[in-house]
């Protein structure tokens, strides 16, 4: 099989995108009332997914998982909570943890967005060999610095010969 040419890749997170796009999240109103009509970034979805799926989990655990600092987790927590789309409790084990759960009356929106967003995830990567999902997400994450790293446009006759690769 040879390699994706990078228009193939294009295609194809083009049509991705598309539809996630085109398919609104279930509640949508709800959940954008939920946020105090407020602009959630990727990292309070992130942050809301992660503690939906595995909470109550405690702020260093959640902050590992989504690859920030502590400090990031309580700022990102702090708003969330502010939202009143999550509930801080202490860890009866050790009084000086604080877990984080999504607030009862939120449930039903993050398990709606989890079934609808998260369960295709999850079954493409059973579809695939262990080996073929990792290189997808590793793909995925060297993509995502590239698309950081790019610069403003060049002109035509700057652009890199090696494209068609």
């Amino acid at each position: 099989m040879p390699a994706p040419t990078p228009t193939e890749l294009f295609l194809a997170l083009g049509s991705v995108v598309k539809r996630l796009r085109h398919s609104p999240l279930p509640g949508a109103e709800q959940g954008h009332a939920a946020f105090g009509n407020a602009q959630p970034a990727p990292r309070h979805i992130a942050a809301l997914l992660q503690i939906a799926t595995d909470g109550p989990i405690g702020m260093s655990e959640l902050a590992e998982r989504l690859h920030v600092s502590l400090a990031t987790t309580s700022q990102v927590v702090t708003e969330l909570g502010d939202w009143g789309l999550i509930e801080r409790s202490s860890d009866e084990a050790d009084r000086r943890r604080t877990l984080v759960s999504v607030a009862a009356a939120h449930r039903p929106l993050t398990r709606a967005i989890i079934d609808q967003r998260l369960r295709p995830l999850q079954r493409t990567l059973r579809r695939l060999e262990p080996h073929e999902a990792a290189a997808l997400l590793r793909g995925l994450v060297v993509l995502g610095e590239e698309l950081g790293a790019v610069k403003p446009a060049q002109s035509p006759s700057k652009e890199p010969k090696e494209l068609s690769r």
